[in-house]
């Protein structure tokens, strides 16, 4: 055999491989429904019966089964984005810097605008706002009502679990771009800012 035909024959091999790995692995028999603990109560006691059933089998229930999918929990991966409404701490600012490279025109071309976000992002992207205004207020000398937000929204981050919030302000005869990056785990952020 010429080397070719071994390069062919390797080649058929890893393509069968790489199939069958994408069948295994996207194959639907691996979503799972979550069994949920529900109680059947008797008018004359306690709780007398519980039993395993699928969320989706509760009668009068509208809510769709939490689904399991090679071990991620789907409920998990959206809870951090909702944690911060109900968080605990109140959120530290881990750090303010000035930073060059933050483009007013090229952030706010990329931002989502607030109107466009979910209910929860909206009220994150208030909170935080908050946040930046009383920092800039206190750097400034100035009271927070005397800052006025020209535009607000949310930039995309590649990292799971982690935002960016935008703003456009006018603070005096100044127009400055802020980006918030939050951790969603924690509700701490850090502020970056530069001049429009």
């Amino acid at each position: 055999m010429n080397q070719k035909t071994i390069l062919g024959l390797t080649v058929i091999v890893a393509l069968t491989l790489i199939s069958i790995a994408c069948l295994y692995f996207f194959s639907p028999k691996h979503a799972v429904e979550k069994p949920i603990q529900t109680r059947t109560a008797d008018r004359s006691g306690p709780a007398v019966e519980t039993s395993n059933v699928a969320a989706s089998e509760v009668t009068g229930s509208t809510e769709i089964a939490a689904v399991e999918v090679d071990g991620i929990d789907i409920d998990q991966l959206t809870a951090g984005s909702k944690k911060l409404s109900s968080a605990r701490h109140e959120p530290k600012l881990l750090s303010f810097e000035l930073d060059k490279n933050l483009k007013a025109a090229d952030t706010l071309e990329y931002m989502m605008a607030y109107d466009d976000l979910p209910e929860f992002e909206q009220k994150n992207i208030d909170t935080y706002q908050h946040y930046v205004l009383d920092k800039i207020a206190k750097d400034r000398g100035q009271l927070s009502q005397q800052i006025q937000v020209l535009s607000r929204g949310a930039i995309e981050s590649e990292q799971v679990g982690n935002r960016y919030y935008v703003y456009k302000i006018n603070v005096g005869k100044a127009c400055q771009i802020h980006m918030v990056s939050t951790d969603m785990d924690q509700a701490d952020y850090s502020l970056s800012y530069n001049y429009c």
